[in-house]
């Protein structure tokens, strides 16, 4: 019996007309073939008790119903593909199934590619879910693919497809993490063998992965040192150096306000006028940010120092309280004086990665 598979249902009612006309719902023939199926294992089904069913409700199932018998033969396949291995008895009972439901090879191969693919996309993509594929595996998909009697054609389109897919994937998630360390990109190679991959990269990704190696590679590695153009101390090593930096304060300024209230006139005398509300200047301070100088900006291991056209100033890492990243600058918090905002057209976020490195390890 299979009656995991197909449930016992009850046949729909005689409507009024269908009686009056001695006339029974045709939907009937199909829920009875599901009962049918549902009571009597497959190979007791003979072609006898289908058309018995077509004579009762006298009709042909092949030519009205042939998606439902289409769907009754599928259900019966996805149950004995749930290990994917299709056994001999279970071929026996879908050939039988074939016959007695007249579904002929054509349709039988299509039901077998459409669900086949489903299976065979599950299956590979289980198989490469730790960036591996070993020989095993591999013969493994291949007893699929015949199992599951897939056009070899679509089996090796699923297969690249997958490959391919977690490999972008895998990339993609690096990129996501914001840091591409040594063994991350062995890793990725690794994949990529195993997998038989040709890792395409477009500029823009290149470039991003460049960039997470050299973020890295700041984090856990010496910082660069450069040789400055400026004096520093003997115990000062340098490891930035920028150009065009602007460097802005916030500064107060007075808003000046002439006039407030109502305001109305009233006539004294000929072509002279008095105008109601108050003239007396009003002002009040708002706070806004200022450029005070454009120059050069270093970073050492103890000091921000900047190198204006107007002036000079510098900032010891020992005082800084904090510091706000942006894309094209930093705003950094001391102890005493002016809070600057620094603003630079490129490397602001070297800047601002080694910055953190000094301040957590000072």
């Amino acid at each position: 019996m299979n009656g995991n598979l197909y449930q016992q249902r009850p046949l729909s009612d005689t409507s009024f007309f269908q009686k009056l006309f001695k006339q029974v719902p045709q939907e009937n023939a199909v829920i009875e073939l599901n009962n049918l199926l549902a009571a009597k294992p497959v190979l007791n089904i003979s072609q006898r008790d289908i058309e018995a069913i077509e004579g009762k409700y006298r009709l042909n199932l092949r030519k009205e119903f042939k998606l439902n018998l289409e769907e009754f033969y599928a259900v019966y396949l996805n149950h004995c593909l749930a290990d994917k291995v299709i056994n001999d008895d279970e071929l026996k009972e879908l050939n039988h199934l074939k016959q007695v439901l007249y579904l002929d090879d054509k349709t039988i191969d299509k039901l077998h590619t459409k669900l086949g693919e489903i299976i065979y996309k599950k299956s590979f993509r289980e198989a490469v879910a730790d960036g591996r594929l070993t020989k095993a595996e591999e013969d493994f998909l291949a007893k699929l693919e015949t199992t599951l009697r897939l056009p070899k054609q679509l089996a090796d389109k699923i297969s690249s497809e997958t490959r391919t897919a977690f490999v972008e994937n895998y990339v993609a998630q690096m990129v996501a993490d914001q840091r591409l360390s040594p063994a991350e990109e062995q890793e990725l190679q690794a994949i990529a063998c195993s997998l038989n991959v040709n890792i395409q990269l477009n500029d823009q990704t290149k470039e991003q992965l460049g960039k997470l190696k050299l973020y890295w590679a700041l984090e856990n590695l010496d910082l660069p040192v450069i040789q400055p153009d400026i004096a520093i101390q003997k115990s000062e090593v340098c490891h930035v150096k920028i150009s065009n930096v602007n460097w802005h304060e916030l500064r107060s300024v007075r808003q000046r306000v002439s006039y407030s209230g109502y305001s109305t006139s009233f006539k004294l005398a000929k072509g002279f006028y008095l105008r109601s509300g108050s003239y007396q200047p009003q002002s009040y301070s708002v706070d806004t940010m200022k450029l005070i100088d454009t120059g050069t900006l270093y970073l050492t291991n103890k000091r921000i120092i900047f190198t204006g056209m107007k002036k000079n100033a510098n900032i010891r890492i020992d005082k800084i309280l904090d510091f706000t990243p942006h894309t094209d600058g930093v705003a950094i918090g001391r102890e005493t004086g002016k809070s600057p905002t620094l603003q630079m057209a490129q490397n602001a976020d070297i800047f601002c990665i080694i910055l953190e490195r000094l301040l957590n390890e000072r």
